[in-house]
């Protein structure tokens, strides 16, 4: 009979374990919610480059000859001065000079040489005009250039008048004339006979001789 007892109770005792374990609520593990996590946009990094500095180029890249800027304004007294040649028609005439470079070394002329008509006392003639003029009757436009006149080398340039006169008048003639450099303040001196009826001679500007 105990023995029976204890069989009832230990099968009581077994059922409610069982029924414990049975009727225990089941648990669901839920996965742990991660943070959310925002995605910030990337900074972009930005590169950024310096250009190298490049030689400056020019179309001429071959080096120019230097040019020589010492030379010097021909002074009279190292020039001669004498008459190349004449021409003439109707009524006009046209003599043309040449300074020469009588010294060692080069020198420039610019411009119109001085120009005055002397009578046989070396004074000037009254009523003269002189002209500065890039042409004459038998010339056209001359320029005014600049001359380089190495040693024993020449410019030119001429004087033009009319030397038809009326019955009415005396036209002036010269015995000499004096020729200045451009540019200079000594003259040079020629035996020279002229006759400008109308009291005007034009003079041109100096050019190289070729």
């Amino acid at each position: 009979m105990r023995i029976l007892i204890m069989e009832s109770s230990m099968l009581l005792l077994l059922t409610a374990v069982t029924t414990g374990c049975v009727s225990s609520p089941s648990v669901t593990k839920q996965p742990q919610a991660l943070p959310a996590i925002t995605e910030q946009p990337t900074k972009a990094t930005v590169l950024t480059s310096t250009p190298t500095p490049t030689a400056k180029t020019t179309e001429n890249s071959t080096p120019q000859p230097t040019i020589a800027t010492n030379l010097t304004r021909c002074e009279t007294s190292q020039l001669s001065v004498r008459r190349v040649s004449e021409d003439a028609g109707v009524g006009n005439v046209a003599v043309t000079y040449a300074f020469t470079n009588n010294a060692s070394s080069p020198c420039t002329l610019y411009g119109y040489p001085g120009l005055a008509l002397l009578d046989a006392k070396d004074r000037p003639l009254q009523g003269i005009k002189v002209i500065r003029s890039k042409d004459t009757y038998f010339s056209s436009q001359q320029p005014r250039q600049q001359v380089t006149l190495a040693p024993g080398k020449q410019a030119s340039f001429q004087i033009a008048y009319n030397h038809i006169s009326s019955p009415q008048e005396n036209c002036p003639i010269s015995n000499k004339i004096e020729i200045t450099p451009p540019n200079a303040y000594q003259h040079l001196t020629v035996t020279e006979e002229i006759k400008p009826c109308t009291g005007k001679v034009r003079v041109t500007p100096v050019r190289a001789v070729l």
